[in-house]
């Protein structure tokens, strides 16, 4: 038996570590992590390091499945990828022609590297509606900047920010958007300091020079005092702002009323300590701000966005060494132009619900969530017939999961595409097998490289997305696919005057990295200059300077703020069904402070129940000083693998106690932040009853 060691990119999360697998004939064997990928420099984490027990787990979905029960009993059995495929393609047409393509709704979780070929598929279909996390994940950075500056910016750690401010994010431990944590920890550990803006106290905030514990939703307000203290003591690069802003003298007035003293009453940080984080940003000779989604899920994300982005700017951070570099990407069919927006007309974009509120979102082609489920539970402004889910276990992933659960259940057709059988699949009539990352051959587009994920080895029948969908484009006749996925790999490859095999061989290619952009072109805004102050955002009937939104209401007596957060062994919904991984985190954790466990009769390791808008959740506590006097950190996304279907994601999930709401005008953020809720320590009958894997019926406990 022939044994090789393949370089590829793990996709165990969202950032894509450089690996080396070794392969046994045709099965992976091990994985260790790339020593001379610059991404990783070797390093895998926990989930990395449990890939190929992942991609080779017994309960993987190996082929196409076709419900026999009724919808959510979990009751299917065998077809073939044909008779599938064809049934798949013949409901989307007929949903079509009987409502018009914007009846179905195409969903994706976390981007695997195929959401540019969802939006793609979507678009040549003709509907405008991809549902997706955005609203409360990356985008609310990427409109910002695109409106603000004309592009998106990443932290350049290869030049060692004299500063990071690293904000919402648990950059080291969750790898998100496609940087890695190590190449930050890398920055740290050459001199590079730190200002950590969460009400947890992450690894990196122990490492900080400024930690600023503020309270869950509060970022916006932050952010104005960050500015106001910036302005008011000069910490400008005044030739900048002269040269390459507009707005600059409305932004000062704007945030003149913002001092510290206000600022400390509304997020709960002392004004001495937001004084001292604002000094050492701006002083610095090269600053960078890393936005995580901890930014992105309560009323003022977008505005959060922003003022970050003018912060950056006023301190003259924009596109140099060591700052906030707009992202130069290469000539690829990739992100900008996969997804053929100019295929879908424009009175069919019109049709994209939740645009009429959510003007921004909608900018960035996304639907909303709330006004989704609307559409199919009573057909406003039209009916939603249709699903098809891609890599989305949607029952855990949105607020107010069992309106998501009547949603999905009132569907014509659902069909759902994934590795195993999820809560979400169970409800599916047609569930086709994914293949895992380790199955598939992929571009991988990061900030600093275009890489090549290599197929290493197969499992059953699966097949990847981008197989799937190019399938189901050429049953469907839709213009702007190819022969195979292979043949696209090539396709897309071809603007940059490289192969896939060539890609492969060479393993990456290295994206140059260039600084000062805008002194050659200007910035890719109307006016070429950043936008301070956003004319067209106050013509779209939104704020033209970031605003802070209060809570809906303040805390009643015996109330907390709830807000959440991943575990390090999980990505999002994933892996809590890997043995290796779920013995290092085997329950969902609620980790609140000593006082208010005390305050509670809570002890640590305790089962307690949170509370919020009528409905429960059960999570086991974790009393720890790492968290604020009055937080509620409850784990995120969690769900239990062992548990029959319609049980297994209603009891600890974090998402039944929140509103699907839709606070933020611009973007339709949730808030999932600084909610109020009452937390008491759970009665050990409820505890067993809930858990009990042996119980067949699947009525939940909790309300």
């Amino acid at each position: 038996m022939t044994t090789r060691e393949v370089p590829t990119v793990c996709r165990m999360c969202h950032g894509g570590c450089g690996a080396l697998v070794t392969v046994e004939g045709e099965r992976a064997v091990s994985i260790k992590g790339h020593p001379g990928n610059p991404n990783n420099a070797g390093f895998l984490c926990a989930k990395g390091r449990a890939s190929i027990e992942h991609a080779y787990h017994p309960d993987r979905l190996r082929q196409p499945l076709r419900r026999t029960g009724p919808r959510g009993s979990g009751g299917y059995r065998p077809i073939g990828w044909d008779e599938a495929l064809d049934e798949v393609a013949e409901r989307l047409a007929a949903a079509r022609e009987r409502d018009g393509a914007e009846s179905v709704v195409f969903a994706q979780g976390t981007d695997r590297n195929y959401q540019e070929w969802l939006f793609r598929f979507a678009n040549a279909f003709g509907s405008p509606n991809v549902l997706g996390p955005a609203h409360v994940c990356f985008y609310p950075r990427v409109m910002a900047g695109i409106l603000t500056l004309g592009g998106f910016t990443f932290c350049d750690y290869e030049h060692d920010p004299e500063v990071v401010v690293v904000w919402g994010s648990n950059k080291a431990a969750t790898h998100g958007d496609g940087v890695i944590g190590t190449r930050l920890l890398s920055a740290v550990s050459r001199g590079t300091r730190l200002i950590v803006i969460d009400p947890h106290r992450t690894g990196l905030a122990a490492r900080a020079d400024c930690w600023l514990p503020l309270r869950p939703g509060t970022d916006a307000a932050l952010a104005l005092g960050l500015l106001h203290i910036v302005i008011a003591e000069g910490l400008l690069d005044k030739e900048f702002i002269e040269q390459h802003t507009t707005g600059f003298e409305q932004l000062r007035q704007h945030v003149r009323d913002w001092d510290p003293r206000r600022v400390a009453a509304v997020t709960g940080v002392p004004a001495q300590l937001i004084v001292r984080a604002a000094r050492l940003y701006g002083t610095a000779g090269s600053a960078a701000v890393e936005l995580g989604t901890g930014t992105a899920q309560h009323a003022s994300s977008f505005d959060t966005a922003r003022a970050a982005i003018l912060l950056s700017a006023l301190c003259g951070n924009i596109d140099r060494p060591g700052g906030d570099v707009l992202w130069d990407p290469q000539p690829i069919i990739g992100r900008r132009t996969m997804p053929m927006s100019e295929a879908l007309p424009a009175d069919q974009a019109a049709k994209r619900l939740g645009a009429d509120r959510h003007r921004v979102l909608s900018m960035s082609g996304w639907a909303h969530p709330s006004a989704v489920w609307r559409s199919v539970l009573d057909e406003d402004p039209y009916p939603v017939r249709a699903m098809a889910v891609f890599g989305s276990n949607l029952l855990v992933a949105y607020p107010d999961s069992d309106r998501v659960r009547r949603a999905l259940g009132a569907l014509d057709f659902l069909c759902v595409t994934d590795l195993f059988l999820t809560p979400t699949a169970a409800l599916a009539d047609i569930v086709l097998p994914a293949s895992g990352w380790l199955e598939r051959d992929q571009i991988v587009e990061h900030a600093n490289y275009v890489a090549a994920r290599r197929a290493v080895t197969s499992v059953g029948e699966s097949r990847s997305d981008e197989e799937i969908l190019n399938d189901l484009a050429g049953r469907l006749g839709l213009e702007g696919f190819w022969d195979s996925a292979r043949t696209a790999l090539d396709a897309r490859l071809a603007p940059a005057g490289t192969t896939w095999r060539e890609l492969a061989d060479g393993y990456y290619r290295p994206t140059e990295l260039r600084h000062f952009k805008y002194r050659e072109r200007g910035f890719a805004t109307r006016s070429g200059r950043v936008a301070l102050y956003h004319e067209g955002l106050l013509r779209m009937g939104y704020e033209p300077l970031p605003v802070y939104e209060p809570p809906i209401r303040h805390l009643r007596a015996g109330e907390h703020l709830l807000t959440s957060r991943h575990s390090r062994f999980y990505f999002n919904s994933e892996f809590r069904n890997v043995p290796s991984l779920r013995a290092k985190e085997p329950h969902p954790r609620l980790e609140i402070h000593p006082g208010t466990a005390a305050a509670e009769g809570i002890e640590d390791g305790d089962w307690a129940v949170l509370e919020a808008r009528g409905h429960q959740a059960l999570f086991r506590a974790r009393v720890t000083d790492e968290v604020r006097p009055g937080v509620l950190c409850a784990a995120a996304s969690w769900w239990y693998p062992e548990l029959p279907p319609d049980r297994s994601w209603r009891i600890s999930n974090v998402n039944r106690l929140l509103r699907d709401g839709d606070e933020n005008p611009a973007m339709g953020s949730s808030t999932l932040r600084g909610v109020p809720c009452t937390v008491r320590r759970a009665p050990d009958d409820l505890v067993a009853a809930c858990l009990d894997t042996a119980r067949t019926e699947w009525a939940d406990e909790l309300p």
